[in-house]
């Protein structure tokens, strides 16, 4: 019971940790895919590509939009700029159009969105379903 107690309790101030810090863990494909079922999403398994990534030193019109998008969800990836990232692409397990994109640098989850691939789609925050 003891053991028990002390396994839980190494869980709970870990994940009040992790809320504390907000950084959110990307470092493995299984950490990715349950940050998206936390969403209330499902992806495929595996990422349908990976790219690696520089956030630029200086954002144009179209960055300072897209990094608007990022802050409605509680990202900014200001905090980021000149660093490498990771751009890891799902696509959604009941949609055939729609992806999620999550970008990762030092293994957290810094930013990403949500996006329909038709050529009239529309990106959306990280933001639960």
């Amino acid at each position: 019971i003891i053991l028990a107690f002390l396994v839980i309790s190494f869980i709970i101030i870990g994940q009040l940790f992790t809320v504390k810090t907000g950084r959110i863990d990307g470092s493995t494909n299984a950490l990715r895919l349950e940050y998206i079922s936390g969403l209330g999403y499902t992806a495929d398994e595996t990422a349908v590509a990976v790219k690696e990534i520089v956030i630029p030193e200086n954002f144009s019109d179209v960055y300072n939009k897209y990094n608007r998008l990022q802050q409605t969800a509680g990202f900014d990836l200001s905090s980021y700029k000149g660093d490498s990232a990771c751009v890891y692409t799902y696509r959604l397990s009941d949609s055939d159009d729609t992806v999620i994109n999550l970008i990762v640098a030092d293994n957290n989850i810094i930013g990403g969105d949500i996006s329909s691939v038709r050529i009239d789609g529309e990106m959306k925050a990280l933001e639960r379903k």
